[in-house]
């Protein structure tokens, strides 16, 4: 019952009139535009599996499964992509699920995600710039840190 409540409640913006209306919120956080989720991969513990133990050991030294989510400006869960073990990157993760397939489709207008810099640049994925060397890279990265907290504060919250 849970699985089925969440494939109806977990869900991207859908249709123009949706997509606009999240873009407009995320725009209110700090100036950024077109904006329609925030992407970010956290890091579950679990028990030690029987098979394959060696995979399951993330980065920090423990037993997890890489969990990469979405939300929207008001910290709601838009997407979750949960089947890759501790030690798969977050970029790994990302070109691997079905909301990357939904991306390249078109399906979301040209509007796109913001990610920290585990994720690559691409036309749909915004992340800072590594060394922001003008005061025009410096705002974008500000307004980029801003907007983008939003998910680590969600992650927390379910947490």
């Amino acid at each position: 019952m849970l699985y089925r409540l969440s494939l109806r409640e977990i869900k991207m913006p859908r249709g123009m009139p949706e997509v606009i209306a999240t873009k407009q919120k995320f725009y209110r956080v700090s100036n950024f535009p077109n904006v329609i989720g925030l992407i970010d991969g956290s890091h579950i513990p679990i028990a030690a599996p029987s098979l394959n133990e060696d995979i399951y050991v993330n980065r920090k030294n423990f037993h997890s499964l890489n969990i990469q989510a979405v939300c929207d400006a008001n910290q709601i869960f838009l997407d979750f992509c949960n089947r890759y073990p501790g030690s798969t990157h977050d970029s790994f993760v990302w070109h691997n699920c079905t909301l990357y397939r939904r991306f390249q489709a078109g399906e979301f207008g040209g509007a796109h995600l913001l990610g920290d810099s585990g994720y690559p640049l691409e036309e749909n994925l915004m992340t800072p710039f590594m060394q922001p060397g003008n005061h025009s890279k410096v705002n974008y990265n500000n307004s980029h840190k801003r907007t983008r907290v939003i998910v680590e504060q969600t992650f927390g919250l379910w947490k």
